[in-house]
C-alpha cells in the first residue's frame, strides 16, 4: 500500500507544475451544484489514468528469472514490486537488461543443436537444476550445462519449447488488458492533442515509459513468464571417484558443504582447491 501512495506523492508535482502553464488552463475544484465539463479533469482522474497504465504495461512486461535457491520468502515476494518501480523510474535501465538476455539467450539458441531462443531464456533464467544421488545441488548456467553434456556427466535435457511455454504463468487475460489500456491512454492523448486541450508532463512521461516498456517485451517475447517449475537434470558421473580431464587434472565429485551449483567453479575452476589434484603428484 505504501508504495503506491508514494508514486502518487511522486506524480503531484509533474501535474501541477504542468497544467496551469499550458493554454491557460487549470483544474477545477467543482462544486456538488457544478455541471462538470468535458474538458475539465481533476487531479485525481490524470494520476489514476497514468498509474494504471503504469501498472499493466510494466506488470505485463516484467518476466522474472526463477528465485535462486538461498533467496528468502520477502525478498521472493519483493522482487517484482521492485523491478516495476526500476522500469518506472530507471526503464532504460530494463531495456537494456531485456537486450542483453535476448542476445544470451540467441547465442545459447545457436550452441545447442536444435534449441529455439526460448531454450536459452529458459537456460539463461535458471531453467535447469542439478541433482546429485537424489539432492538438488543448484542451478545450471548454460556454459556448465554445456561443459556437463561435452563430458557426458548429464544427459541433454530433452524438452520442448512447448514444455517450457507450459510452465509459464503468462496469461492471456492480463495481456489483454494491459495492451487496451494502453491503447485508450494513447487515444486519449492523441485526442487531446487533437482538440488543442493541455496534456500533462505526467502523462507524456507516462507515455516514454510506456514505450520503453513495451520494447522490453518484444526482446522478452520468447522469455517464459515466472515459471517456477524447473527441468531436473541428473548428475550421472561418479560422485565419489576420480576421473581425467582436458586440463590434465582429476577431479572428485563430493558433497562439498556450503557449495550448490551458482558454485559449479568448486567442480572446474577452482583448481587450487583440495577437490583438484594434479595427474604428476
Amino acid at each position: 500500500m505504501a508504495l503506491p501512495l508514494c508514486a502518487i506523492l511522486f506524480c503531484i508535482p509533474f501535474v501541477r507544475a504542468s497544467l496551469p502553464g499550458l493554454n491557460n488552463t487549470h483544474i477545477l475544484a467543482l462544486d456538488a451544484n457544478d455541471s462538470p465539463s468535458r474538458n475539465t479533469r481533476t487531479l485525481w482522474d490524470i494520476i489514476s489514468s497514468c498509474v494504471l497504465t503504469l501498472f499493466a504495461c510494466t506488470w505485463t512486461a516484467i518476466h522474472l528469472d526463477f528465485p535462486g535457491k538461498d533467496e528468502g520468502i520477502v525478498y521472493a515476494t519483493c522482487r517484482r514490486p521492485l523491478l516495476m518501480l526500476t522500469a518506472f523510474l530507471a526503464p532504460e535501465f530494463v531495456v537494456a537488461w531485456a537486450v542483453w538476455q535476448f542476445l544470451n539467450a540467441r547465442q545459447v539458441a545457436k550452441a545447442f543443436n536444435g534449441w529455439t531462443k526460448t531454450h536459452g531464456f529458459f537456460a539463461w533464467m535458471g531453467g535447469f537444476v542439478l541433482y546429485v544421488d537424489g539432492q538438488p545441488r543448484g542451478t545450471l548456467t548454460p556454459d556448465e550445462l554445456s561443459q556437463f553434456v561435452r563430458d557426458k556427466l548429464v544427459e541433454m535435457p530433452v524438452i520442448t519449447e512447448a514444455e517450457i511455454r507450459d510452465r509459464s504463468n503468462g496469461d492471456m487475460l492480463s495481456k489483454c488488458i494491459a495492451i487496451f489500456q494502453l491503447l485508450w491512454f494513447i487515444i486519449q492523448i492523441i485526442v487531446r492533442y487533437v482538440q488543442k486541450l493541455p496534456v500533462t508532463l505526467l502523462e507524456i512521461d507516462t507515455l516514454g515509459v510506456a514505450a520503453l516498456t513495451c520494447i522490453s517485451y518484444g526482446f522478452w517475447l520468447n522469455k517464459p513468464k515466472d515459471a517456477r517449475v524447473p527441468y531436473i537434470v541428473h548428475w550421472k558421473g561418479p560422485t565419489a571417484s576420480a576421473y581425467s580431464l582436458d586440463g590434465g587434472y582429476v577431479i572428485v565429485i563430493i558433497s562439498i558443504p556450503g557449495k550448490h551449483c551458482s558454485d559449479l567453479h568448486a567442480f572446474y575452476v577452482a583448481k587450487d582447491m583440495v577437490y583438484y589434484q594434479s595427474l604428476s603428484d
